[in-house]
């Protein structure tokens, strides 16, 4: 069963304690990074609110007795649901309010890319309704915190938009609402699936690859263009459209960033993409968002034309980074001679790419997304780290990584695996294989083969690990 990690601090008083989700019957272990059995805030996006506001029927607000309902969208991680588990919500009139639980139902309304959507329906005598004076309105706080529930009994708490460990979402007068927010847990971007973040301080940038077939993902934060607004009964009635349109082949797509982020496909053709914003409302307001009629380009990264020339280099030597050194093919020998006396210890690999690597470009990075993709030997995932432009080498790029930076004997850092012993006895190895990608092309020495090392270290270096 897939697992999923999640960096987590202690959460002391979310809601109520003894609240009756406590559980005793005998189940699996915990999650891995998850201690079950307390509970945790997620700031790591397995569970997040996307919007929650009254249930507009069209003519009036939806009751249940004499109190308004509330509906909204939560939505869990792909690996959280992997594991089963599903969204849940507390409630309560604050500050004194008895809290109250509902469970999320499945929806089959397209969710964000990377998650699993539900539906939440808040029901109780104690909420709000259309009797409420003025001032019973004005005064209320109808707090909602959504969470998962893990099967140790512990609860991971949505604290995605809140950071405090205490903090919740609040809903108030006037609209007594959480609107959509679409910079708040995104799609992930890949190797093959991009997001094009425009922030509200008017600046944009590209996270993961915009690669031909994949998918791109825009995140639009609606301070960017706030002029035409109309709302009524809390209903938005004005919209923000994105206006999308590829080169070379002219595929345009008009789709909505107002309350979430939009996912479109990249065509195959697809080299570039030109993106502007339309601000419209019920009242005939139009504003736009253009880079003053520019347009916000962004190149799609496609595999270099050639990569190649991958070495290792362990030496006394400074005078070049990456000159000489041996064949990637032929292996590398990191011992303790190295570890103490080596100035130089890199790999390194040349990138051409005819218009990009053949000229000074302070653009390149962007242009490029050269990866590491390593392992020691012994483990199943690959991790993956970003290599550094070094400089131009004629008409190619070169790039280098340092060793040092994974070797697994370093200083202050325990083997993420168990080393093996030489047959004297006398040092502890690890087993270490790589293989290099650009723009999500690969770079091995045969097709699903990798390059490979052995670091090595005295026997009892590791003698005070765990």
């Amino acid at each position: 069963m897939r697992r999923f990690a999640t960096a987590l601090v202690l959460l002391t008083a979310c809601a109520d304690a003894g609240d009756g989700f406590d559980t005793t019957m005998e189940t699996e272990a915990p999650l891995v990074g998850v201690d079950g059995s307390l509970d945790q805030a997620d700031r790591s996006c397995h569970v997040v609110l996307r919007d929650l506001e009254r249930n507009w029927t069209g003519f009036t607000f939806e009751t249940v007795g004499s109190s308004w309902v509330w509906s909204g969208s939560v939505e869990i991680s792909e690996a959280a649901a992997a594991e089963g588990l599903i969204p849940s919500a507390m409630f309560h009139m604050a500050p004194g309010g008895p809290w109250q639980s509902v469970d999320g139902v499945p929806v089959t309304a397209p969710a964000t890319p990377g998650y699993v959507r539900y539906m939440l329906r808040l029901t109780h005598a104690s909420l709000p309704g259309p009797g409420w004076s003025g001032t019973s309105l004005s005064n209320a706080k109808l707090e909602v915190v959504p969470y998962l529930r893990l099967p140790q009994g512990g609860r991971l708490f949505d604290h995605n938009r809140n950071p405090g460990d205490t903090e919740n979402y609040v809903l108030r007068n006037p609209d007594l609402a959480v609107w959509s927010n679409a910079t708040v847990c995104t799609p992930p971007a890949g190797p093959t699936r991009a997001r094009l973040v425009f922030d509200a301080n008017f600046t944009q940038r590209r996270e993961g690859v915009l690669a031909p077939g994949g998918e791109l993902t825009i995140v639009y934060d609606q301070a960017r263009l706030t002029q035409c607004r109309h709302l009524r009964n809390g209903n938005a009635l004005y919209g923000i459209t994105a206006h999308v349109v590829f080169s070379p082949g002219q595929q345009r797509h008009a789709v909505s960033v107002r309350d979430s982020a939009a996912t479109i496909p990249v065509p195959n053709d697809a080299r570039s993409v030109a993106l502007y914003f339309e601000n419209t409302s019920a009242s005939g307001c139009q504003a736009w968002d253009s880079n003053f009629g520019n347009n916000y380009v962004f190149d799609a990264l496609v595999p270099p034309q050639w990569m190649g020339e991958v070495r290792t280099l362990i030496t006394r030597d400074t005078s070049d980074p990456c000159q000489g050194g041996v064949p990637a093919q032929q292996g590398f020998s990191f011992d303790t001679w190295a570890r103490q006396r080596a100035a130089i210890a890199n790999g390194c690999f040349e990138v051409y790419q005819p218009g990009l690597t053949d000229r000074d470009d302070p653009d390149l990075w962007q242009k490029l997304d050269v990866k590491l993709h390593w392992r020691y030997v012994g483990q199943q995932a690959w991790q993956t780290t970003h290599v550094n432009f070094d400089r131009r080498i004629g008409n190619n790029a070169r790039y280098r990584f340092g060793l040092r930076d994974v070797d697994p004997f370093r200083p202050y850092h325990c083997p993420e695996v168990t080393p093996t012993t030489t047959a004297d006895g006398m040092y502890s190895q690890i087993r270490f294989e790589y293989y290099l990608s650009v723009n999500g092309g690969q770079l091995r020495p045969a097709p699903g083969g990798a390059y490979a090392g052995t670091f090595t270290d005295y026997v009892n270096g590791t003698q005070n690990c765990p």
